[in-house]
């Protein structure tokens, strides 16, 4: 599936966050990247949401 703003996919790297769920906010500046948020922080000891820099092989759309 096509990646756009919005998607809910899951992480596949970096295993720290692997099988998590977020939603995709924005493209990076650089080409293949996408800002993603994580549904659920799995740092545990904070309320802040977490923003990773992923590139399109590290996520797999599951819903658009």
């Amino acid at each position: 599936m096509m990646i756009q703003i919005g998607s809910i996919v899951k992480v596949l790297y970096p295993k720290y966050v692997c099988e998590a769920r977020g939603i995709v906010e924005a493209p990076e500046d650089i080409p293949g990247r996408w800002i993603i948020r994580l549904v659920n922080n799995p740092l545990h000891d904070s309320e802040e949401p977490l923003f990773l820099s992923l590139s399109e092989s590290e996520i797999e759309v599951i819903f658009l």
